[in-house]
This record gives structure tokens, C-alpha cells and sequence, in this order.
């Protein structure tokens, strides 16, 4: 089992003020083309990062290591949390703010110092997320009431064609579907394709639960994150993820899915609907 590699360092010539970490998993050829056409318009303040799990060399994603601040590779799969948490640890200088994405994502220029500066006036939010669009522009609607086993049930193993009306009312009040999503509100779950999180309130909560090798991850830290700041949907800038549903079709996603819903459930409290 291969440790943890740091392969390079990125030109650092100003302060960073938002430092990107953007956790891989074999990512395309692609999409790492994708994400270096991004990231090769970020202003001196923002910096990036990577962490790699399952990592083999030569791979796309090693593409990424010459520009990026910090680049740790893994051999093994850490899962994500751990993989940022393992990250966040090992940079000797964290700036005010992180991002934590995922590689499948592009912006427009200046989006993210967009956030940045909106965030540097607003000292009372921990986290914000903001507008995520498909790759055809229409919104995602990813904002969530807390996780409840009937929401989770419905979400990730009912087939729409077979949903009750009553049911498919609950998924709309489930995933916020009525608020207006081009407007700043405040959300109890937050997705964690692209957080934009205070890096004093990330410490403060001690980053993500490594109990949590994928999913509800991002549940997990809105919740942590909202005892120490607010925790807002924020449409002044959007990002484009190419993001897909699936898991119920894979056995061995399922069950680490199940085991997720166990370990929120457990530290939260059992919510039925």
C-alpha cells in the first residue's frame, strides 16, 4: 500500500487568500483537460490543491501537479473527507478560506473570486455553495431539508415512475424545490460538490468525520458547520458539474451508502420523515 506522495509545488508569488482542494478518483483525460483550462484563469489569490485516492502513476490527473500548491497521491483509497482532511493537515500555510470540489466541475473567470470577495464581507457564514448548473445551464437543485430515512429511501432507491403523488410532494419539499434558488437563503444540507468554507470554522468543527467514507459527507459538515456560522446557497457566481445518480443500481455503493446513513443517524439523531 503505497503512502501519501507529495509531488510538487506550485509558483507562489502573492499571499493566497482562497486555497481550491479538489479531491480525484481517476478522473478522464477530459476532465482534467477541463479543469486545467479553469484553472489556468484563477487570479495569484487562489491557489490549488489535490488530493489523490487509489492513485497510479501516470495517470490524467498527475497533469495536475506542476501548477498545484500541494499535490498528495494515495495509493489507497481514502474516501473523501479523509482524503481533505489528510490534505488540510499536511499544508504548512492554509489561506482565510478553502474550496472543496470535485474535478468534474468548470467555471467562468472570476467566479471564484467572486465568492471570495462576498465571503470576506459577510464574516458570519461558515459555508456557501454556490449556483451549480448541468452541462445543459439548467439549475441543479442540490439544496436538502436534513437527511431523514424517508427522504434517503426515496432519493436513492425509488424509481420515480413508481413514486405516489404524496411522495413526490415529499421529494420537493425534500430537496427545497419551490425556493427560489436565484436568491441567497440559507440551507440545512448543502451539496459538497463546491464548498466555500471559512478555514477557522472548518478547524474549529476538526474538518469532516473520517466515519464517512462517501456520501452524506457533505450532510454531515453543513450540520457542523451551521453551530458556527450560517450556511447559504450563493448564486453570485455558478459552476458547471457534470454530476450523475446511480449509486442504487451498484451493490457495493449501496451499502456504503447504507453505512453513511447509519453513522449520520447516530450522531444526530433518527429522523423518519
Amino acid at each position: 500500500m503505497l503512502g501519501l506522495a507529495d509531488f510538487g509545488e506550485r509558483r507562489q508569488t502573492t499571499a493566497r487568500e482562497l486555497l481550491l482542494i479538489f479531491v480525484a478518483y481517476h478522473p478522464s483525460a477530459l476532465e482534467v483537460d477541463r479543469l486545467q483550462s479553469c484553472l489556468r484563469r484563477l487570479s495569484d489569490s487562489v491557489g490549488y490543491a489535490v488530493a489523490v485516492n487509489d492513485h497510479r502513476p501516470g495517470e490524467a490527473v498527475d497533469r495536475l501537479a506542476a501548477e498545484a500548491d500541494l499535490f498528495l497521491a494515495s495509493g489507497e483509497n481514502l474516501g473523501y473527507g479523509r482524503a481533505v482532511n489528510r490534505l488540510v493537515d499536511s499544508h504548512d500555510n492554509l489561506p482565510p478560506y478553502i474550496g472543496i470540489l470535485n474535478t468534474d466541475l468548470s467555471w467562468a473567470e472570476e467566479s471564484f473570486e467572486t465568492i471570495l470577495g462576498w465571503m470576506k464581507q459577510q464574516p458570519g457564514v461558515s459555508l456557501a455553495v454556490p449556483q451549480i448548473l448541468d452541462e445543459q445551464g439548467s439549475i441543479q437543485k442540490l439544496c436538502k431539508q436534513h437527511p431523514t430515512i424517508l427522504g434517503l429511501l426515496s432519493r436513492r432507491f425509488w424509481p420515480d415512475a413508481l413514486k405516489p403523488s404524496w411522495l413526490k410532494r415529499y421529494d420537493r419539499w425534500y430537496v427545497m424545490a419551490d425556493q427560489n434558488y436565484t436568491e441567497i437563503f440559507q440551507v440545512p444540507y448543502l451539496s459538497g460538490c463546491c464548498m466555500f468554507i471559512r478555514c477557522d470554522a472548518f478547524r474549529q468543527i476538526g474538518g469532516f468525520d473520517d466515519r464517512y467514507f462517501l456520501y452524506l459527507e457533505d450532510a454531515d459538515i453543513t450540520r457542523s458547520l451551521a453551530l458556527v456560522g450560517h450556511c447559504v446557497h450563493l448564486p453570485v457566481a455558478s459552476v458547471v458539474h457534470g454530476w450523475g445518480r446511480g449509486n442504487y443500481r451498484n451493490l457495493r455503493l449501496m451499502m456504503v451508502n447504507l453505512m453513511s446513513a447509519w453513522h449520520y443517524f447516530m450522531k444526530w439523531g433518527w429522523s423518519l420523515w
